[in-house]
């Protein structure tokens, strides 16, 4: 959009993890942000208050723009927005109170990107009647109400918010450099090859505990299976938790690039997605909207997918398409040999990545985004 000027603003917590974990370096940091951000113009506004006190609490919450909101309209008022993308629930909120509270004229876009009000329940153990849940679901009804446009990065959670009669809602899903992952596969192997890439950790979304009951019942089902995991996590903590499986079976490593990357997962045969096993009310909630920029990877790359169908986001694509199988983490029924093998050398790699080029390359995705500022600018 080379008729139009972007700019990038940072509301940035005076006391917050990151300068007590990154200390002088997080100087450092802002600046590699702005040489990314190239010509686009960069800014920054403090948030006076920490935000574990603002978000732990209904009391508090409206302390989130104390004295911010005054230096917001500043920088409002100086480039004078048509559109304001907001990618969070606490962005989008602070944007809709400037505007209304100083009478400005823009469109903003609410990027949730997540579900706010669920994670900070499940987090904090919150009923469903819980005041503070209550009041941040008051504060979602509000945004999917007033802001102009709402993205969703999933069919299922498009669905969610529509069901809560948002004013009107979008689906873009996560963005990935899907271009650079393409490859060919090693196949015609006498073995078959169940490939992890992401974090894992039994305090986390994705458990090595779940990847291990999912690898259980695919080593029964194929002749000489194996397990390739691509992790930066503690590689001692996922032996240990492996320590049953044979040595010969388990493979780790860890990319620091995209290269790196796609020459590790050549030899994949298939990608695997085990998450956790949802429970509850809220994990229910929350996993049903799961998508993961690691099944854009997998797809870019050609490979099949194996996910729990709890994931609700990839699930939806992977049965849509027919791209791998979405199983049941509760019994598993899914995970058969006839299912695993109807997969394996299917010669549809290239089918594969090519829908991911479609669905989540970011040059792609930001082509959407560029339509959806026309139209509200329009409007």
């Amino acid at each position: 959009m080379p008729e139009s000027e972007f700019y990038f603003i940072s509301g940035v917590p005076i006391i917050h993890s990151g300068l007590v974990r990154e200390k002088l370096k997080y100087n450092e940091e802002v600046s590699k942000v702005k040489t990314k951000l190239g010509d686009i113009k960069f800014a920054w506004v403090p948030i006076f208050c920490p935000q574990n006190i603002v978000y732990s609490s209904r009391h508090f919450f409206n302390f989130l723009v104390y004295g911010a909101d005054i230096l917001l309209k500043k920088q409002f008022l100086k480039i004078k927005p048509d559109i304001v993308h907001c990618r969070s629930y606490g962005a989008a909120w602070v944007a809709l109170k400037v505007k209304q509270k100083y009478k400005l004229n823009y469109k903003i876009i609410f990027d949730a990107r997540g579900l706010y009000p669920e994670e900070h329940a499940l987090k904090n153990n919150f009923s469903n009647t819980n005041k503070n849940y209550l009041f941040l679901k008051k504060i979602e009804k509000k945004l999917l109400d007033e802001c102009d446009l709402t993205i969703a990065v999933s069919d299922t959670m498009k669905n969610y918010f529509e069901s809560l009669k948002a004013k009107k809602v979008e689906c873009i899903y996560l963005s990935a450099n899907t271009e650079k992952l393409f490859t060919e596969r090693e196949k015609n192997k006498d073995e078959v090859v169940f490939g992890y890439v992401g974090a894992l950790s039994e305090s986390t979304w994705h458990r090595t505990s779940e990847l291990l009951k999912l690898y259980q019942k695919l080593r029964l089902t194929v002749k000489n299976p194996k397990i390739h995991i691509i992790t930066t996590s503690s590689h001692h903590d996922v032996k240990e938790m492996f320590k049953e499986i044979p040595e010969n079976e388990i493979y780790l490593s860890s990319t620091r690039t995209v290269d790196e990357l796609k020459e590790e997962m050549k030899k994949f045969d298939f990608g695997i997605m085990s998450y956790f096993n949802a429970k509850n009310e809220f994990q229910l909630t929350l996993s049903d909207m799961v998508l993961a920029v690691k099944s854009a990877e997998y797809l870019a790359a050609g490979l099949p997918m194996i996910v729990n169908k709890k994931c609700g986001g990839i699930s939806y694509i992977i049965n849509k398409h027919n791209l791998g199988i979405a199983y049941d983490p509760d019994s598993f029924d899914e995970i058969s040999t006839e299912n695993i093998y109807r997969f394996v050398n299917d010669n549809k790699d290239a089918e594969r990545s090519q829908l991911s080029l479609e669905l989540f390359d970011y040059k792609n995705n930001a082509i959407r985004y560029m339509n959806y500022y026309k139209s509200l600018v329009k409007q």
